[in-house]
């Protein structure tokens, strides 16, 4: 599980490897293009314009970085993660094309029949190379797995698949030297092609997150088992997650028991969703809508309660039956369910409010649309429940 940090301290720590990756970028193409030009290695050259590649995705990733950390706004009300999404996009996008021009460059070369042969020290700078890139790849992805950071992981294999690229190259250099001129110009199409896959791999992820990818069926499965062991909650429909840079948001209704009140329903939603946020892993926000039933499946959009007020009280002032102190709608499968409470009369009897109640239910049936059921409660005043002498 992946430790929690600040959004501050997580970009600090992204921000410092990303420049380490930088530097090292810069050092690399500087000595892989010289030693590739002046010791005749094409396939150095290719590897050259792999770690420009890399430096310019560190200095866009540096760039996203710098706007990702940052909190919500009133613009950016889910954050600014997206910018490592945009950040992926963009080093697939470049690390594709610049693939694509070295493996063209490789296959003219392999079809003219023009083989140069790279000198012996060559193969040092290529040793180096290796040696540089993946004890870059082992610190960057250990920084990606603690802050979650999509851009940063894509950034540490970026550094793997160079440092394969340049064992490649070594055998290349190495195979040249010992008679076959053709394997410089050979391992030069191989890392095309390597840099093309990866770039395309990378950007085809970007594009998925930007289309709100959801998380997966492992990821879901858990989340569904989480809420289902929360109290109160019966079932769960409409569950929806989508990604956002390193996090991910969720959506969900959630079915409760029909008669319960909103507080508790409120407070159901609040425990599901603090739950939630403490036992799923990226995820940083879950929206809960409460439902009596699976809306999934449709039903029927009744009254509100200003008509069904209005039709009630027609009906009992027309009849002159008492009016309810209290209403309570409880809308179920197509159907309503009206609860009135009312006073208790300090004179009436059980046959009274027996007579009462069936006068009031005749009243409101077949004149309420979608009415199932009226149910009448009568409930001690307070001056009576005080007389009576309860504690």
């Amino acid at each position: 599980m992946a430790e929690s940090i600040s959004r501050a301290e997580r970009g600090r720590q992204n921000m410092r490897v990303t420049l380490a990756g930088a530097g090292t970028n810069v050092v690399l193409f500087f000595i892989k293009l010289a030693g590739g030009i002046l010791g005749h290695s094409d396939a150095l050259v290719a590897d050259a314009v792999h770690s420009l590649s890399d430096l310019l995705s560190d200095l866009g990733l540096v760039f996203a970085m710098r706007f990702s950390s940052q909190p919500p706004d009133q613009e950016h009300p889910y954050g600014h993660e997206r910018f490592e999404t945009l950040a992926a996009l963009a080093t697939g996008t470049l690390l594709a094309i610049n693939g694509a021009g070295i493996g063209y460059e490789a296959v003219q070369r392999l079809i003219i029949g023009h083989y140069g042969m790279p000198d012996f020290w060559t193969l040092y700078i290529a040793a180096f190379a290796i040696a540089a890139k993946e004890t870059l790849y082992q610190i960057t992805i250990r920084v990606a797995q603690r802050t979650r950071s999509a851009a940063l992981r894509v950034n540490a294999w970026d550094h793997r698949t160079d440092a394969i690229s340049s064992v490649i190259v070594f055998i290349g250099i190495g195979g040249s030297l010992l008679g076959a001129p053709y394997l410089d110009s050979v391992v030069a199409l191989i890392v095309a092609l390597m840099v093309l896959r990866i770039g395309l791999v990378t950007g085809w992820e970007a594009v998925q997150e930007l289309a709100d990818r959801g998380l997966g069926d492992e990821a879901l499965a858990h989340i569904r088992e989480v809420i289902l062991g929360c109290e109160g909650v019966r079932d769960l429909h409409m569950l929806k997650t989508r990604k956002i840079g390193h996090q991910a948001l969720a959506e969900v209704h959630l079915q409760v028991t029909p008669t319960l009140s909103v507080s508790e329903g409120h407070q159901i939603a609040e425990r599901v969703r603090t739950t939630l946020l403490r036992q799923v892993d990226d995820l940083a926000d879950a929206t809960i809508h409460i439902d009596s039933e699976n809306d999934a499946e449709g039903g029927v959009l009744l009254s509100p309660r200003s008509d069904i007020e209005a039709v009630v009280r027609e009906r009992l002032q027309t009849l002159d039956l008492p009016a309810a102190e209290q209403m309570t709608l409880h809308y179920l499968r197509g159907g309503m369910v009206i609860c009135l409470r009312y006073a208790l009369p300090s004179s009436a009897t059980f046959a009274s409010l027996q007579e009462t109640e069936t006068q009031i239910q005749e009243a409101l049936r077949g004149h309420v649309p979608g009415l199932q059921e009226v149910d009448v409660v009568w409930c001690l005043a307070e001056s009576q429940f005080l007389s009576s002498g309860a504690p």
